[in-house]
């Protein structure tokens, strides 16, 4: 019988040893998970986002917790903290400006800060921006950006207080944490985006069923001297016809949108039974009609990345841009600026 109840209690603790480690290796994971009630997700995302944010040249950002971005937004909305906030001043145009807004978001959310924007920003005429302020700045600390289409690690870690980027902020790796969160604020809305919707219809409806593969052409002012000279180029024809040509090797019998600023051009050297060549009222209109497309073929600009970006679909670019050796080409890293998935294509 004592032999019997000996073996009963080392029964019985050897069960509870196993409910010590079961328990032990739960509280672990969920809490290495920031599942469970009581902890502050907040600053476990952030705590999360530092050690796997070890970002290089040739290296995307660590995605984070869902949960996590909408209380940081949530909390942004409400325009919390009073203190500790980081701005951009706008420069540029709409494609610039988009670059602009998405790389504070991603900026402030690795630093923790609240990111505000001028009220009087470009972009509320497309988009409904949450995040604007009035803030004067003059006071604010500084830091500049070391390469302007180049993801620059040294924002990772930026001052406490107030604090001010100088510079445009072109690349995806800035914002790729919180993408879902970029794309609701860039959902075009408004009456540009009602006009475009209706234009699109206008443009795409003769032609029903059809993949609609978006094509911006740039051309005007950057075949100007000056732009040349900085080592600008625009997409010559070649590179058009073979990324048309592409892509119907790709798509069953697609249909091509142009959005261009050079209409006259366009008719000269592109028409086709399956190119259509919108006629808008202004860049907005463009823009978001583009976004309605299927996929999409770049020419060179941040306004053609955008709408590619956004429509998210197969997305070919001109590797030609910038020209080697000129001034935009020191600040220019091509992994940096063209999302991975996207096909680069020569003359």
């Amino acid at each position: 019988m004592k032999r019997l109840n000996t073996n009963i209690r080392r029964c019985w603790a050897g069960v509870a040893t196993v409910i010590v480690v079961l328990v032990t290796s739960s509280f672990m994971y969920y809490t290495s998970h920031g599942y469970l009630t009581g902890l502050s997700h907040v600053a476990t995302k952030y705590d999360i986002y530092k050690k796997a944010s070890i970002i290089n040249a040739h290296a995307a950002p660590a995605t984070s917790l869902s949960m996590a971005d909408e209380q940081v937004f949530s909390k942004w909305r409400l325009k919390s903290p009073l203190e500790d906030l980081v701005t951009i001043p706008e420069r540029g145009r709409f494609g610039n400006a988009m670059f602009q807004y998405a790389s504070l978001l991603g900026i402030a959310f690795r630093n923790g800060k609240r990111p505000v924007i001028s009220s009087t920003t470009s972009l509320i005429k497309l988009f409904n921006i949450s995040f604007t302020d009035d803030v004067d700045t003059q006071r604010w600390t500084s830091v500049r950006e070391k390469r302007y289409a180049s993801y620059d690690d040294q924002l990772e870690d930026l001052p406490k207080g107030n604090v001010k980027i100088l510079s445009f902020l072109q690349s995806w790796k800035y914002f790729e944490p919180i993408k879902s969160q970029i794309q609701r604020e860039f959902k075009p809305k408004g009456t540009y985006a009602r006009i475009a919707a209706n234009s699109f219809k206008q443009y795409t409806s003769p032609f029903p069923n059809r993949t609609v593969i978006a094509l911006h052409v740039r051309r005007t002012d950057i075949n100007q001297e000056w732009y040349r000279k900085r080592g600008y180029t625009t997409a010559p024809l070649s590179y058009i016809r073979k990324a048309v040509a592409h892509m119907k090797l790709k798509f069953i019998n697609p249909l091509f949108l142009i959005a261009t600023d050079d209409v006259d051009w366009c008719y000269k050297h592109l028409t086709a039974p399956d190119i259509v060549i919108m006629h808008n009222m202004n860049e907005y209109v463009d823009f978001a009609a583009m976004t309605m497309c299927d996929h999409m073929i770049m020419t060179v600009g941040t306004f053609g990345w955008w709408a590619a970006w956004l429509i998210d679909g197969y997305t070919v670019y001109y590797n030609g841009y910038p020209l080697t050796g000129t001034a935009i080409s020191i600040g220019f890293e091509k992994g940096d600026f063209y999302m991975p998935k996207w096909v680069p294509m020569g003359n």
